[in-house]
């Protein structure tokens, strides 16, 4: 992984009070949510795979100029988005 990807995962996992697992998909893993770290927003297929299907809110971090993008494309697949400070841009909804 790359230097950027490594800080924003522990970030985003130390302040959702989860654990960053950087060998295995979802990256951060927390009580509520799951939360798979990408850095460009054509990785969004992958991402979703990557998230699977369960009962925690679901959300990809994105670099900042990817977002827009990232907030387009998911638009109603209940998957939400944050950017690499952690900062909730979509809120995602509970689904299976």
């Amino acid at each position: 992984m790359g230097k950027s990807h490594d800080v924003a995962a522990r970030r985003i996992a130390k302040q959702n009070r989860g654990t960053y697992w950087p060998k295995s998909s979802p990256d951060v893993r927390a009580y509520d949510r799951l939360v798979e770290v990408k850095s460009k927003a054509s990785e969004l297929p992958k991402a979703l795979r990557q998230l699977g299907k369960g009962q925690r809110k679901k959300y990809v971090a994105l670099p900042g100029q990817q977002v827009p993008t990232a907030v387009k494309r998911l638009k109603g697949t209940g998957v939400g988005v944050m950017n690499y400070h952690g900062k909730v841009v979509k809120r995602a909804r509970r689904r299976g």
